[in-house]
């Protein structure tokens, strides 16, 4: 792997630490950034970092916060040497998107519910089903009527 970016963003942001990872992803607990041998998902993962991304609540903060870190990475990639094009920064929401999508179907009809603010459960507008989804994006989803 060739490691010459990393070194240069060890050195360009000593705030935090980059561990070769075989999943890149922004740990805020650690300050850490997991990365592979994917230039572009690094500085995507930095982009994290540099925006002081945490943790959401609602879904739709998800997307707000994975748009923000692609485009603090596209901002960044010319000091790089590097370009993002749109097209792969609409290929990595979409997995988001889609995965959003299927959290919010209704169990019971399929029809797009509604996430409450307060509890993060869903209600189908359409025929009044109530459930909650597992949590991580990379486990198997689950949708539980409640």
């Amino acid at each position: 792997m060739d490691n010459r970016l990393v070194t240069r963003l060890q050195n360009d942001y000593p705030m935090f630490e980059f561990v070769a990872s075989d999943k890149a992803r922004w740990s805020p607990t650690e300050q850490k950034i997991y990365y592979t041998n994917d230039d572009i998902q690094t500085l995507h993962e930095l982009g994290h970092a540099i925006s002081g991304h945490s943790e959401y609540r609602q879904d739709i903060e998800l997307l707000q916060i994975e748009r923000a870190a692609w485009d603090k990475a596209q901002e960044l990639a010319p000091a790089y040497e590097l370009k993002i094009n749109d097209d792969t920064i609409e290929q990595a929401l979409d997995t988001y998107r889609d995965w959003l999508h299927q959290r919010s179907r209704c169990p019971k009809c399929g029809q797009t519910g509604l996430q409450n603010a307060d509890t993060l459960n869903y209600h189908c507008p359409n025929c009044q089903r109530a459930w909650r989804a597992t949590a991580g994006k990379n486990t198997r989803l689950k949708r539980l009527s409640i």
